[in-house]
């Protein structure tokens, strides 16, 4: 089945007619392709049908969307990643989906994620190669965009749960500024660290529901080139496999062709800090959270990484606290007269179903609770996608997505050759 271009992208349908027909088919889609995906935990096909059948007022009317498994539902049971049996979470709405709902989206069920974030794969696989995972924890959302199920999706990035998965499957995805949406009613892991993150087809479509939750009404963002980028040269030390070197050293002059100072930089950070500092944190907050004496059982890898940091000393934790905020200040005044730095999103391609992938790339700029965004940077020979991030500065993420699109439409990204593993066509622009 044949996802098209046009009917792929929530902000080219402009019309209620265009929508309930994106609806239709995403719908027709998940029918015929769930079952090799499985990047839903629950969901209701007859209700959201009913839904988009009547007419839907406001800026995401038509939009169905799903949600990762750890974001309250007051419809659908939330188990935070954990088994059937195990037990429900708040039968409300968190804050976000209380307001997809005001804004007229229609929330078709909650997708796969790992038990709270911990990197165990689930069940769901990668829609360009079902052997391949579709990272973690947030696997199930990414998914769901990257197979056409839905035209947005929620889940959250405490390291790196938002940006890998979505560089793996070949889409946006989008983690704002700390605090830009509101985490009420979303399983916390890490107080410091928590970001709702959101999933689309392009940073257009990703950045038109963070709008809507932010700001009076959505946003259809223009792209707008940037003036001036930072490509971050990393130490041999950091994994980049599948070509990723190279590839950013093209984009680097193909920006320069276009007349944008692309000034290539190494890392400015230490590189045990830039690998280990939200690590620190996380799991210091983590342990504190999940190994509360109510919490339901955890699995036993998770239990026993999380032990020894309840025997850490606060001064331990706060002398991280304290690095974080130098680091805030030095990326500022390194970024300040630039419209993002851009790195890989992930170390390669979607690795075997024997783990989720490696967030090194992603945990420093979570931590310095700064805006980053993905878009496919090219597709291997395996069609398989490598994804680039765009990170900025703190409160900059409308620039950065305009950023995003301008780059997004201005290169855009074609499959090499359809996977193996494929068993229906991926639309030829991602």
């Amino acid at each position: 089945m044949q996802v098209d271009a046009e009917v792929s992208d929530f902000c080219a349908a402009a019309t209620p007619q265009a929508r309930a027909l994106l609806a239709e088919r995403q719908l027709a889609r998940l029918e015929a392709d769930e079952a090799r995906v499985r990047a839903f935990v629950a969901l209701d096909v007859d209700a959201a049908r009913r839904q988009i059948a009547l007419p839907q007022a406001g800026p995401l009317g038509g939009a169905l969307v799903g949600l990762k498994d750890i974001i309250a539902t007051a419809d659908f049971p939330t188990r935070y990643g954990a088994s059937e049996t195990a037990p429900v979470g708040p039968r409300t709405d968190a804050w976000c989906v209380g307001e997809m709902r005001r804004l007229g989206a229609t929330i078709l069920g909650k997708t796969v994620c790992t038990q709270f974030a911990y990197p165990v794969p689930g069940p769901t696989t990668n829609p360009h190669d079902a052997t391949r995972t579709p990272g973690g924890s947030s696997s199930g959302s990414a998914a769901a965009v990257a197979a056409g199920f839905v035209s947005f999706a929620l889940g959250t990035q405490t390291a790196g749960s938002t940006i890998r998965p979505a560089a793996y499957c070949g889409i946006t995805g989008f983690k704002p500024s700390f605090g830009l949406l509101h985490m009420e009613g979303v399983e916390a892991i890490s107080t410091t660290l928590d970001h709702l993150g959101l999933f689309a087809r392009s940073p257009r479509d990703v950045w038109y529901p963070a709008s809507a939750l932010t700001l009076p009404q959505g946003e259809v963002v223009a792209p707008l080139a940037p003036r001036r980028v930072l490509v971050l040269r990393l130490p041999p030390e950091l994994p980049q496999r599948d070509g990723y070197r190279e590839r950013l050293q093209e984009l680097a002059g193909w920006l320069r062709g276009e007349g944008v100072v692309a000034e290539t930089i190494d890392l400015p950070f230490p590189l045990g800090d830039f690998r280990g500092l939200q690590q620190e944190l996380c799991y210091w907050e983590a342990a504190r959270i999940l190994l509360a004496p109510d919490r339901m059982q955890l699995v036993p890898e998770l239990r026993q990484l999380l032990r020894p940091y309840l025997e850490k000393d606060i001064a331990e934790y706060a002398e991280a606290r304290r690095r974080r905020q130098r680091y805030q200040l030095e990326f500022d005044a390194l970024v300040r007269h630039a419209d993002a730095l851009i790195m890989p999103a992930a170390t390669g391609v979607a690795p075997a179903f024997a783990n989720t992938g490696d967030a090194v790339m992603n945990r420093f700029w979570t931590a310095l609770h700064v805006p980053a965004i993905t878009v496919p940077l090219c597709w291997t020979s395996a069609g398989l996608p490598l994804g680039l991030q765009l990170v900025g500065r703190i409160g900059a993420d409308r620039a950065l997505a305009q950023s995003a699109q301008w780059f997004y439409e201005r290169r855009p990204v074609r499959k090499a050759s359809a996977s193996a593993g494929r068993s229906a066509a991926s639309p030829a622009r991602v």
